[in-house]
């Protein structure tokens, strides 16, 4: 298993560009982005995954896209954009330098959890800002993430976590995931820091009860050197602890 970590510059800039105001990755930003929506709105509105709104303006959503492309290509260009990809770089090569120290051998305690070998094949992980909350699989072979450093190898141990949902790819039930939680987010995350309870720290608030139903088969699990957690997985979907 590999991690590729890039900076694809207009996704960079359009995952900023369409999040909460609430949310900036510094206090220029949000001018920046008021500016563009005031000038250009239907551009921005298919920018945010909103076409149904130009269509309203009968504007032709082709010619709409290629106008936006063109947009886009200029405005990365402006001081703001080039800020953010510069300070989005610096993360990257940030979080590249934590996975080469740390990565290797914290796939290998992952296989302990998990108890079957990791793929080999490389993943690539596309960065955006660090202020901007970002983690998920996209597809079997790419994963986009920036987030802050909650706490002690907190993107390695996110990493670790989109690796599996790359690994359990389709499956989106919230047993699967619930269970990749124990595995990463509390497992993995306690064994790399030394330190820590389980639930001490809680990821999607969401999948907490399911998590503690799972916890006593969990531990069991933990101690069972016959099952991976792929069969894992199967028999505590069968019994279906979502109800």
């Amino acid at each position: 298993m590999n991690l590729k970590f890039l900076v694809n510059k207009e996704y960079t800039f359009l995952h900023a560009f369409n999040q909460n105001q609430k949310e900036e990755p510094f206090k220029e930003w949000g001018n920046f982005t008021l500016a563009k929506w005031e000038k250009f709105p239907h551009e921005c509105y298919l920018l945010a995954g909103f076409p149904e709104w130009p269509l309203l303006s009968k504007i032709p959503l082709k010619t709409l896209a290629v106008k936006a492309e063109k947009l886009i290509k200029k405005w990365i260009e402006e001081p703001e954009p080039r800020k953010l990809i510069k300070e989005t770089r610096e993360y990257r090569n940030w979080l590249q330098k934590e996975w080469d120290k740390k990565g290797k051998k914290t796939l290998k305690e992952l296989e302990k959890i998990i108890k079957f070998p990791l793929p080999r094949k490389t993943i690539s992980v596309y960065i955006t800002h660090p202020k901007l909350k970002n983690g998920m699989a996209i597809s079997p072979e790419i994963i986009v993430w920036g987030h802050k450093e909650e706490w002690q190898n907190y993107s390695i141990v996110y990493l670790c976590h989109e690796i599996l949902h790359t690994i359990f790819w389709g499956d989106n039930s919230k047993i699967t995931h619930a269970i990749i939680e124990l595995a990463t987010d509390q497992e993995l995350r306690i064994r790399l820091n030394k330190t820590g309870e389980y639930f001490d720290y809680v990821g999607h608030k969401e999948l907490l009860k399911i998590e503690k139903k799972l916890f006593p088969f969990w531990k069991k699990y933990l101690m069972n050197k016959k099952q991976n957690l792929r069969q894992f997985i199967e028999i505590q979907k069968a019994n279906n602890y979502t109800k």
